[in-house]
């Protein structure tokens, strides 16, 4: 701009330089020419405009060619992108006196003014003579013309198409600045991307189509002009940091530009919403219709299921969802209505019939107990049903909400309905569990005379015997949640032993008592250890250890059968609490091992002592 009002002020002093000589009588030859030659510009062009501004002069073939070839060299030195308005004026001006130049220059002028032409003085490389040539003269020009019209022709497009890029490229980081500005998280673009949001994603892409395809056309159209001094280079630079990159303006003006990759963001962003993103929503959605179904048919009263009931969401879905959701409202509804099925099966007797069995107390406290921690699952997963949290998640899983709760208000509906029937549910099945849980823990006898306390004394809740006449030291339960018991049983002056049975009602189906013949304990540490160990089919094997060192018997092993008959009770003495307990089931014999495999390898402990003792089918020791 600054160039081109230069170029105007040139011409305006030219108008003044004319009144100024017109009184003077200017001579092309002695007043001009020398100044050009001597390349005085500011002195020759003034008095050059003022020459051919006399009519008799303006067809002086020199004159006009001095002012073409002037502004030619103008032409060369301006920049064709900073000064392109200069460059298009000057370039205007050059072809406009060189094409009149050319009709103008003859064989006569070049005859009569030879020394002006000097510049087109060159061998003949035919003849090898010097000389100026008429034929040389007109293609030196007409080379200059069409030089020209390139850069008048090209000029224009350049500039227009950089103008053009530069449009674009603001448009992209002005579209990019605002998504990022609207959506500081990416994931939230992703699953809040509307139909004018994808739009504006595919705007962005067709511009960075046409900024690469304008850009080739300015490299295309610099390489026709064939001028120094311009040689644009466009590099891309991505987009690695959401938020963050992108941020900076671009200069696509300068000769070098480097330009944030705005296109292929939006491509990529463009390509997660519409595959990834869509696939994950299709998928919820689709999951949520299908426990919405089996809820149906679980509370239609039918008692008729799916072959495969939805049991557990699938990990890969959740493990997309916390990808692009790390507080998912679809996750937090999937698990609700999950569990809530869960809850509607386990509670509903219609499918659960093993439910009406209130002496199934292992079923009913395992019922109880899944149920318990269901609600508070629900709990937790209904407490996120608050705001901002639904707007938001609408947002994001609009087709979810609409089509399942009737939109946000009915979720927010929904989530009332639900806090008012866990708080039911919770009540009620809190004192269930615990009206079992407790019942689980003794076995009572058909008269209710005799409560039997189940869990071994390592239970830090165990009650004291001061509170109960029995003493647990080991369980077990076999497959049909019958449990086995040994203890001890305080009687008074003489205490006993026992073996008890007791089924799943947690009543005492029977119990065996065995005489503590030396057996040693403490009354308030008790120091007694035991365990079930392996028998021949049809037994049941146990025994029972004191730590009291002067116990003359410190170990009772004792086997009976499942109905209760004692088969054998063994009292001795070993050196120390049993290691590992075996059973040869070929021989029917039991062998306990006092000493590790690999002290009975190398010999170590007491040499007296053999490490195991057996027991055969009968019961006698060895």
């Amino acid at each position: 701009m600054q160039k081109s009002i230069v170029l105007a002020l040139s011409i305006l002093s030219c108008c003044v330089f004319q009144s100024s000589f017109a009184q003077k009588k200017i001579k092309y030859d002695k007043d001009i020419f020398p100044l050009i030659e001597a390349k005085n510009y500011d002195e020759a062009m003034p008095l050059l405009w003022s020459f051919l501004s006399d009519p008799k002069n303006a067809e002086e073939p020199n004159a006009n060619l001095q002012v073409g070839l002037y502004y030619e060299g103008l032409v060369d030195q301006y920049h064709i992108v900073s000064d392109s308005t200069a460059i298009l004026g000057a370039s205007d001006t050059a072809v406009v006196y060189l094409t009149k130049a050319k009709t103008l220059i003859t064989e006569k002028e070049l005859k009569k003014n030879d020394e002006f032409y000097q510049a087109f003085h060159r061998r003949d490389l035919r003849t090898g003579d010097f000389g100026i040539k008429i034929s040389d003269v007109q293609l030196d020009i007409e080379k200059k013309l069409q030089s020209l019209r390139n850069v008048n022709k090209y000029a224009k497009s350049i500039y227009a198409d950089l103008y053009s890029i530069n449009s674009a490229n603001e448009l992209s980081m002005a579209t990019y600045k605002a998504l990022s500005s609207q959506y500081p998280n990416i994931n939230d673009l992703y699953l809040m991307a509307s139909e004018e949001l994808k739009d504006s994603l595919v705007t962005v892409i067709d511009k960075n189509t046409e900024i690469k395809e304008k850009f080739e056309n300015v490299r295309d159209a610099v390489s026709r002009i064939g001028k120094k001094g311009y040689s644009p280079e466009l590099e891309w630079k991505e987009i690695s940091v959401y938020g963050e990159d992108g941020l900076s303006t671009v200069d696509f003006f300068a000769n070098d530009v480097v330009a944030w990759n705005y296109g292929l963001w939006a491509e990529n962003t463009h390509d997660v919403i519409k595959r990834d993103v869509f696939r994950l929503k299709s998928q919820i959605s689709q999951t949520m219709k299908d426990i919405k179904l089996e809820s149906n048919q679980i509370n239609s009263g039918s008692g008729i299921l799916n072959e495969k009931p939805i049991t557990a969401l699938d990990s890969s879905l959740l493990a997309d969802i916390d990808k692009f959701d790390e507080q998912a409202l679809s996750k937090d509804l999937l698990i609700i209505q999950l569990s809530e099925n869960k809850f509607d099966y386990l509670t509903n007797e219609s499918i659960n019939e093993r439910l009406a069995n209130i002496d199934d107390v292992d079923y009913q406290l395992a019922v109880s107990d899944s149920v318990v921690q269901l609600i508070g699952i629900m709990e937790k997963s209904v407490a996120t049903l608050v705001e901002p949290g639904i707007t938001i998640g609408t947002k994001k899983y609009g087709e979810l909400v609409n089509e399942t709760y009737g939109g946000d208000i009915g979720l927010i509906k929904y989530r009332k309905e639900m806090e008012a029937k866990l708080t039911s549910a919770k009540s009620k099945w809190s004192n269930y569990n615990e009206q079992y849980r407790i019942r689980a823990r003794w076995g009572v006898s058909e008269d209710g005379l005799d409560s039997l306390y189940l869990i071994p004394r390592m239970d830090t809740t165990y009650v004291p015997h001061d509170f109960s006449k029995f003493y647990s030291i080991v369980s077990m339960k076999d497959d049909s949640s019958n449990t086995y018991v040994v203890g001890l049983e305080f009687k008074g002056a003489t205490d006993k032993g026992f073996v008890a049975k007791i089924n799943n009602a947690r009543k005492i189906e029977w119990k065996k008592n065995f005489a503590l013949t030396s057996f040693k304990y403490s009354d308030s540490e008790f120091l007694v250890s035991g365990a079930f160990i392996p028998s021949q089919e049809g037994t049941i094997a146990s025994y029972i250890f004191s730590m009291v060192p002067d116990s003359k018997n410190n170990i009772i092993a004792i086997s009976t059968t499942p109905q209760g008959e004692m088969n054998w009770v063994n009292q001795l003495k070993i050196s120390r609490a049993p290691v590992d307990v075996k059973f040869n089931d070929i021989v029917k014999e039991t062998i306990f091992y006092t000493k590790t495999e690999k002290e009975l390898e190398n010999g170590a402990g007491d040499p007296n002592d053999p490490g195991y003792f057996v027991v055969d089918r009968s019961g006698n020791v060895r």
